[in-house]
């Protein structure tokens, strides 16, 4: 008899082998999936921070408009809606004064500026959704 020889030749992989690829592989997909998961929320944020930022920006130059433009001497409030924002604002008086004092030369004397300057404190609450923001901030008007 003649004796088999035998060929140990390895052709392909182990069955383990290849269960310990395939959680390799699914690790690294999922890992990565979380990754880009994660980075689409916070682009997705800060898209939306952005456009609120804006559109607050507009609500400020908005404000300024009304307090300055309307020789404002008593506190005002208002609201509205900008690009499906709502906001609501109000003022209260902080000070009230004149130029600094003028030295009248044919008089020879100082004078008293009259009272025309006066400083506020805007309160502004911006509403998109169910995100609620309050501002505070100060705001110059003068009497013309």
């Amino acid at each position: 008899m003649r004796a088999l020889k035998s060929n140990n030749r390895q052709r392909g992989f182990t069955l383990v082998e290849v269960m310990i690829a395939g959680v390799i592989l699914i690790m690294t997909v999922t890992a990565m999936t979380m990754v880009y998961r994660t980075a689409a929320l916070s682009s997705g944020k800060a898209s939306d921070n952005v456009n609120f930022s804006g559109t607050v920006g507009m609500i400020f130059n908005t404000i300024q408009g009304h307090v300055r433009g309307g020789n404002a001497t008593k506190p005002m409030n208002g609201s509205g809606n900008l690009a499906d924002v709502e906001y609501r604002w109000s003022t209260q008086l902080i000070d009230k004064k004149g130029a600094s004092e003028k030295f009248d030369i044919d008089e020879g004397e100082w004078v008293k500026q009259p009272i025309r300057f006066y400083l506020w404190q805007v309160e502004l609450t911006v509403t998109r959704g169910n995100k609620v923001r309050v501002y505070h901030y100060k705001e110059l008007s003068w009497e013309r």
